[in-house]
């Protein structure tokens, strides 16, 4: 059984949805930071698709993990970026 947390001032900032997807990001971030993988343009990074995320979070409907992801960013949160070999 998985253990799913938050931060509250994040929470209080940008909803309970967005601050437990937040934790999940920080937490493969500071997972990839210890194991320096995954550096690129000066920031450590992790990623997830839809469909894992949806299996991280079966509470979550696609929906509410699209909102929450972009509440994230446009609060200056998370970042976006392409770091595929291939690219599309």
């Amino acid at each position: 059984m998985a253990d799913h947390h938050f931060n509250v001032e994040i929470a209080k900032e940008c909803g309970v949805n967005a601050s437990i997807l937040f934790s999940n990001i920080a937490y493969g971030i500071e997972h990839n930071k210890a194991n320096g993988i995954n550096f690129h343009d000066g920031h450590y990074w992790t990623f997830n698709s839809m469909k894992a995320f949806s299996e991280l979070f079966p509470y979550f409907s696609e929906k509410q993990i699209k909102t929450a992801l972009k509440k994230l960013e446009d609060d200056g949160l998370i970042m976006t970026g392409n770091y595929n070999k291939l690219p599309f």
